[in-house]
């Protein structure tokens, strides 16, 4: 039905509010500890893809990207960029997966609300979500919002100022120093290190386990016995980087690569990687020296066991 008006027109169109679509820009960068799903011996490791879809109203159940798939690796690295339309309030949803012969298997999956990345956008890595029990996975990734550019990553060395009443108030580290140029921090306690985690808004300056100390008020040598001395001090850390590998012992008999004493609170240090053997065998496979073993590093759980 038709209803006429006898007012006259007044030759305006009442605008209608349109829910329009931003561009959001996504770099998809890798993961890490991703758990074996090919555990059966001689079928090597998982072959790793990364689905991204929009969450919220009016998402659409179809992956906005989907990565290449990296063959047989627990660390891969896709470094893949995609243009994303996003409605305004919509999320993303990062899922990665083991691609087989038929089907593929959920590896986990990282989920972000608008207002973590809409505004100045994202660039870190987040631990994926039920990635398998006892598994600690992350996927590393970039979000650039609208009309800016990718954010810094967040840093890997910084300064904290930590203070205590007297030299007999413990510091509350448990602390590891095999490597003799660093001191590695195997757990953190109550004292001065915890308040100063305590005053922080983010977690991206707090100590955690597995960080390393390189320098006490810019001194980079005798850090235990610098430290111990002080009431006061601007401790150096550098946040440590973890990697799960699967190496594969051929021989009886292999290239030690490290000294069992070296074992304590932090693991076990590799003081040389020799010229054969297990681990230089790894590091041949891989095409990336950022996920290589080198000396310095620990291992730090073995099959599960820590």
């Amino acid at each position: 039905m038709l209803c006429c008006s006898s007012e006259p027109s007044s030759g305006t169109v009442e605008k209608i509010p349109v829910d329009t679509e931003d561009s959001y820009t996504v770099l998809i960068v890798g993961a890490r500890g991703i758990r074996n799903t090919d555990w059966m011996p001689g079928a090597g490791k998982p072959d790793c893809y990364c689905e991204v879809r929009a969450t919220g109203n009016g998402a659409s159940s179809q992956p906005l990207f989907v990565t290449k798939v990296i063959d047989d690796s627990l660390e891969p690295m896709w470094r893949e960029e995609a243009s994303l339309p996003l409605r305004k309030k919509q999320g993303l949803q990062f899922k990665v997966f083991d691609k087989d012969t038929v089907g593929s298997d959920y590896l986990g999956k990282v989920e972000l609300d608008s207002g973590y990345f809409n505004k100045e956008g994202f660039n870190g890595e987040l631990p994926l979500e039920e990635a398998g029990a006892n598994i600690k996975a992350y996927l590393r990734f970039k979000i650039k919002a609208p009309s800016k550019e990718y954010p810094p990553p967040p840093k890997c060395e910084f300064d904290v100022d930590v203070q205590r009443s007297n030299t007999d108030v413990n510091w509350g580290l448990t602390l590891a120093k095999e490597d003799e140029k660093h001191l590695f921090i195997a757990q953190v306690d109550e004292g001065p290190f915890t308040n100063y985690n305590n005053s922080q808004e983010t977690d991206d300056f707090k100590v955690v386990p597995t960080d390393f100390i390189t320098a006490v008020d810019g001194s980079k040598s005798d850090l235990l016995s610098n430290l111990k001395g002080k009431t006061k001090a601007t401790v150096t850390i550098v946040r440590g980087l973890g990697l799960a590998m699967i190496v594969e012992k051929k021989e009886a008999s292999h290239t030690a690569e490290f000294a069992r004493n070296d074992v304590s609170e932090g693991g076990l240090v590799i003081k040389k990687l020799g010229e054969s053997g297990l681990f230089k065998d790894y590091n041949d496979s891989q095409k990336d020296p950022d996920i290589q073993m080198k000396e310095g590093d620990r291992i730090v759980c073995i099959n599960g066991v820590y």
